[in-house]
């Protein structure tokens, strides 16, 4: 599309139907196949594009990243965490995987079937997709947080937007520092078991 306008409008539509629409149609249950099928297929037309565009590199599998930084934020959440379920909820501090087998086998996934699929669609589509949209680095970071939240509408809980929002933040700062869809992976994986593992897995658990 050599238009520049014309592939102003194509980016917006697509920003559109993908991080509003998809997200609106999932809380909505408007669905018609099995929840898995369209964001695999997300997934698989992210990594297309990528792909085409030849924005795979040996780049995103480097293990190099600010691993002091990641650690120390990450030990501080869950300590914040921690707390946070100590002092303002009734959750046990430790998941009930004996009531519930498939959020055991949830964890046990998670690293390839959800941390790796959100980073490349959140992070490594979105930020090199929607760059000539929000030229400025700070700003697409929020933006991204925003869209990552609203894509977990489909839990109908403000506490899994506000964490998710968090959770944005970081990723994206992790990512358009490192470069790497590894490190943020990584990173995401932690954060997503250490909620998986915890009480909360009651509010941010919900399979297809």
């Amino acid at each position: 599309m050599s238009d520049p306008k014309k592939r102003a409008v194509y980016t917006v539509l697509e920003l559109a139907v993908l991080f509003v629409l998809l997200p609106v149609f999932y809380w909505l249950d408007w669905i018609p196949v099995h929840k898995i099928i369209p964001l695999l297929a997300l997934f698989l037309y992210c990594s297309i594009v990528l792909v085409r565009k030849g924005e795979i590199t040996a780049r995103d599998f480097s293990w190099k990243g600010n691993w002091s930084l990641v650690i120390i934020r990450f030990v501080l959440a869950g300590a914040a965490i921690l707390l946070y379920i100590l002092w303002f909820t009734d959750y046990n501090v430790w998941a009930d995987f004996d009531s519930n087998r498939k959020l055991l086998h949830m964890v046990l996934m998670y690293p390839l079937l959800s941390a790796l699929p959100q980073e490349l669609i959140f992070r490594k589509f979105f930020l090199y997709r929607y760059a000539s949209l929000i030229p400025n680095s700070r700003s697409m970071i929020v933006v991204n947080a925003v869209f990552f939240s609203f894509a977990h509408i489909y839990f109908s809980s403000p506490l899994v937007l506000i964490f998710t929002f968090l959770g944005g933040l970081i990723f994206s700062m992790t990512y358009l520092k490192s470069k790497s869809l590894l490190v943020v992976t990584i990173e995401h994986t932690l954060y997503g078991l250490l909620i998986l593992t915890s009480g909360l897995s009651d509010v941010f658990y919900k399979a297809f």
